[in-house]
């Protein structure tokens, strides 16, 4: 899970650097925007889960998926209504998660083949 979230804060950090320097400072925002709600969002669930498993608790699962999407969709629904927001470069940082999910598999993916070498 820390390689997701190394990678997730890296990709935050470049594309918002990047898109500031050739677009617009409202694109940037909506991407720094879409990107750190989607490491807020596995951050939060790397913590609920850990204390899911430590404490066997289904009761917390069950309360921290329902609130998750709840808390999602007040802040995609609040985001929506601002004035620099821009739809497109928000779902671009929510995407990005497809980054961090791919070197995650590619680090699995080393780690057992090392594991499996004869």
């Amino acid at each position: 899970m820390k390689i997701v979230l190394i990678v997730q804060s890296v990709v935050t950090l470049i594309g918002g650097l990047l898109l500031q320097y050739f677009y617009a400072p409202q694109q940037a925002l909506s991407f720094v925007a879409g990107s750190l709600t989607i490491l807020t969002s596995c951050i939060l669930l790397a913590v609920g889960f850990s204390l899911i498993f430590r404490k066997k608790l289904i009761a917390l699962a069950i309360g921290i998926i329902v609130f998750k999407y709840a808390i999602l969709g007040i802040i995609i629904f609040t985001l929506v209504k601002l004035s620099w927001f821009s739809p497109l470069w928000f779902s671009m940082g929510v995407a990005s998660l497809i980054l961090s999910a791919i070197s995650f598999a590619v680090k699995e993916a080393s780690r057992e083949g090392k594991d499996n070498v004869v």
